[in-house]
């Protein structure tokens, strides 16, 4: 029998970590309960950053950004109590007006789900907000979830670990957090209880609520991965008790893809995506990705990283063959043989790419166009 998925701690997501420093009574709480982390986290808060492995002049590309989404995501912005009048609607056309309003605002992919409560996290974690709060058990009783999926510029993707790829990932998560905030406040407005969990406010699991949603399927590298975008997306998510028409899981062949396909494994220069099979990590059969890996070579470098994303087959550009291969894969093992087999043939082997002219390319006087 499978067994029962767990809820997850915020507090052990390595971000919630990184929030902690020497001093600080959470700090030292948490510590005294996870000595085997202690070492290598305080590793990876000693390191210079992310964003600093960008010019002066290109900084506010992941900056603003980033303030911008702060604003966004205090607990009044994200969340609040509808109006009084209650408009009834019908789980189908409550679906079209937020899906059409969803994708007018920006939204590429809009997923509809029954929110599994194990996709909650158990309690609070970042310490961004409301310090009262932290280690708080977090209780979230809506009933569907709006999975939110927004594209990304692969050429961009693709200058990772260069700071092209982290401006694109900052404007994303800009655009992303708008539009759940708009859509959360939208739907209290129709007069029912509506919060958006986006980059800088999160009490859910993007990405297993997006697969519930009929947006894709967990791969290799953590990501979701969409038929039509591959890996190249973020997400962020609203929950509601607007009463909607829900979506169905889809089956696109990425569970057999990826356990062929190691291409983002053999890219990965902090070796944290496994080339090895899945494991059980909280009830879940899964690629177990070392985030601790993956945030310290961020740290180091100054940038997030994006070559699992801009190496995967599944991420190639919106032209007609690799449309009609994607496709293919997504019915046949067969045809996933042969996409991972022309892959490199096709597209060559991955290496980043130089930084588009519009970005300046001196790192603390060092040129990053090598």
């Amino acid at each position: 029998m499978p067994e029962e998925i767990k809820r997850f701690d915020e507090r052990n997501t390595v971000f919630a970590r990184e929030d902690l420093h020497p001093g600080m009574e959470e700090y030292e709480e948490y510590y005294k309960q996870h000595t085997e982390l202690k070492e290598k986290d305080d590793y990876f808060r000693s390191l210079p950053g992310m964003g600093s492995g960008m010019p002066e002049i290109d900084g506010g590309l992941f900056f603003s950004p980033s303030q911008v989404m702060y604003q966004l995501g205090f607990p009044d912005v994200v969340d609040g109590k509808p109006i009084e009048k209650q408009h009834k609607l019908s789980p189908e056309r409550a679906k079209l007006k937020v899906s059409t309003f969803a994708h007018r605002l920006g939204a590429d992919l809009v997923g509809i789900s029954e929110l599994n409560q194990a996709y909650v996290y158990s309690h609070r974690g970042r310490k961004k907000y409301a310090e009262e709060l932290y280690g708080q058990p977090i209780n979230l009783n809506h009933k569907y979830a709006i999975s939110l999926g927004f594209k990304m510029d692969l050429d961009l993707v693709r200058t990772g670990p260069r700071h092209g790829s982290v401006a694109e990932t900052g404007l994303v998560y800009l655009l992303s957090t708008v539009v759940a905030v708009t859509i959360a406040d939208y739907i209290r407005r129709m007069g029912y209880p509506a919060r958006a969990h986006h980059f800088r406010n999160y009490q859910v699991l993007p990405v297993p609520i997006a697969v519930d949603g009929g947006l894709g399927e967990l791969g290799r590298c953590g990501f979701l991965i969409n038929k039509k975008y591959g890996n190249c997306l973020r997400l962020a998510t609203v929950t509601t008790d607007l009463p909607l028409e829900c979506d169905s899981p889809v089956d696109i062949g990425v569970d057999d893809f990826c356990d062929m396909c190691k291409i983002c494994a053999e890219v990965c220069p902090s070796g944290a995506i496994p080339m090895g099979d899945k494991v059980v990590t909280n009830g879940v059969r899964k690629w177990q990705l070392d985030a601790v890996k993956c945030v310290t070579y961020w740290n180091k470098v100054g940038t997030d990283c994006g070559m699992c994303i801009g190496s995967c087959p599944w991420s190639e550009p919106d032209i007609w063959y690799h449309r009609w291969s994607a496709e293919m894969a997504g019915k046949s093992h067969l045809a996933r043989l042969l996409l991972l087999w022309l892959y490199p043939v096709v597209y060559g082997k991955y290496k980043p790419q130089p930084l588009p002219e519009w970005l300046d390319r001196k790192v603390n006087n060092i040129r990053n166009d090598k």
